[in-house]
């Protein structure tokens, strides 16, 4: 998985190397050929996907789930080798049918070829295709990991350790006003 997150870099952030980033190998699907068979590969990698959701969430980090993500592309792949070796000639036609079968791939117009590579999934490989509404609703994950400890940091109590350090001569600017008179200057401009 290749997510794009924006945030500002300073030289104390350690960027991950590109070793780190390396997979042994990518998932190259078309689009009508990833919509064939998402639903399946989603159900035999459940896991992995539960487990690295749940620590990107936590972590909110993505430089600290990249092994996590690296398990759900092996996934994805074994899975796929594995279907290429049991289902290849029902996917393939399925993936066709998405894609010659309308304009906008939809996978309505391709019930039939559908429902071939479903029994060829629950024979072969036991997988049956989740049931409608089955990814939407909510689930829980037990993890491996220990949950994080949120640090959160105290702004009072670094604001009051700040003032106090500062010198008794210490003196405000003399174009500092009070809240109260800016507020009103706003009011009456």
């Amino acid at each position: 998985f290749i997510q794009v997150v924006a945030m500002a870099l300073s030289n104390d952030i350690k960027m991950p190397t590109d070793a780190e980033l390396t997979v042994p190998q990518e998932i190259t699907l078309s689009t009508p050929y990833l919509k064939a068979v998402a639903p399946y590969m989603h159900v035999h990698c459940e896991n992995e996907i539960k487990e690295y959701m749940l620590r990107r969430r936590e972590l909110e980090d993505p430089r600290a789930t990249l092994k996590e993500g690296a398990a759900v592309t092996a996934c994805g792949v074994k899975f796929l080798q594995s279907l290429k070796k049991t289902c290849a000639e029902q996917t393939q036609q399925y993936a066709d049918c998405i894609d010659h079968g309308s304009g906008k791939l939809y996978v309505s117009k391709c019930r039939d070829e559908q429902s071939k590579m479903d029994k060829c999934m629950e024979e072969l490989m036991h997988i049956s295709r989740p049931l409608l509404g089955y990814f939407s609703k909510p689930k829980t994950h037990e993890s491996a990991h220990a949950k994080p400890v949120i640090v959160q940091r105290d702004y009072k109590a670094e604001a009051a350790k700040v003032i106090a350090e500062l010198p008794s001569e210490y003196h405000h600017r003399s174009d500092y006003r009070m809240y109260k008179d800016w507020r009103h200057n706003i009011v009456e401009s």
